[in-house]
């Protein structure tokens, strides 16, 4: 009977633990270093050279490599809600490069990103757009 009630209690609270694990919660700040693109809106990024963005948070500074080209551009963080960005539109480097299509899809998707998620794990994040949608699923 005892190990009963003890699986009756340990049940709910695994699933709880679960549960609030996946909504775990990650600011802007913690975003500083170098992360790579893994995805973005929902498809692998497949480049020969791995894009990645390296954020610079006390100086609210964005750079990185999209696949080719090399961008600079600022972040804003919301004095309200910590988990909330936005990427302004940037400078790149003008190469001509092999795949373009991914390079013009990281470009263009920075105008969405709006705030921050934590990902499966320490070494994930989510970049998210207004309704929660995932943007770029970045690794470090």
């Amino acid at each position: 009977m005892k190990k009963f009630f003890m699986f009756a209690l340990m049940v709910p609270a695994f699933i709880g633990s679960l549960i609030s694990c996946s909504n775990a919660k990650m600011t802007a700040q913690q975003l500083e270093g170098k992360w790579n693109i893994v995805e973005v809106k929902g498809e692998k990024v497949t480049a020969e050279n791995t894009p990645f963005m390296e954020f610079d948070m006390k100086e609210n500074k964005l750079h990185g490599n999209a696949g080719c080209n090399i961008f600079n551009t600022s972040v804003t963080v919301d004095e309200k809600d910590a988990s909330a960005l936005s990427i302004a539109q940037g400078m790149t480097t003008m190469m001509a490069c092999p795949d373009m299509d991914t390079e013009t899809k990281i470009l263009q998707s920075f105008e969405s990103v709006k705030g921050v998620k934590a990902g499966a794990n320490a070494n994930e994040a989510q970049l998210v757009d207004g309704e929660g949608n995932v943007v770029f699923l970045l690794k470090k």
